[in-house]
């Protein structure tokens, strides 16, 4: 039985091969992680509330944190209160 004497072709291959492999999983992760808008979830479910802390100073979403806010308070300013 003859051997291979030269190892570097068959490194190259298996080499190709793990590129192949490694490239069409990063597609298939990337994929994944577009249909199921990962980071868009991450990103915008924080946001709610902390757009409601920017616009009203209440931590809650901006819709139920407007009604919270300090200026919807009626005052009224007398020059002799009771």
């Amino acid at each position: 039985m003859k051997t291979l004497s030269n190892q570097k072709g068959q490194f190259v291959i298996e080499t190709v091969l793990l590129m192949i492999v490694t490239v069409g999983f990063f597609i298939w992760g990337t994929n994944q992680l577009r249909e199921s808008k990962f980071l868009g979830k991450m990103i915008q479910e924080p946001w709610r509330k902390v757009a409601g802390m920017i616009e009203s100073g209440v931590w809650q979403e901006a819709e139920a944190a407007r009604a919270k806010h300090p200026n919807t308070i009626d005052r009224s300013l007398t020059i002799k209160p009771e």
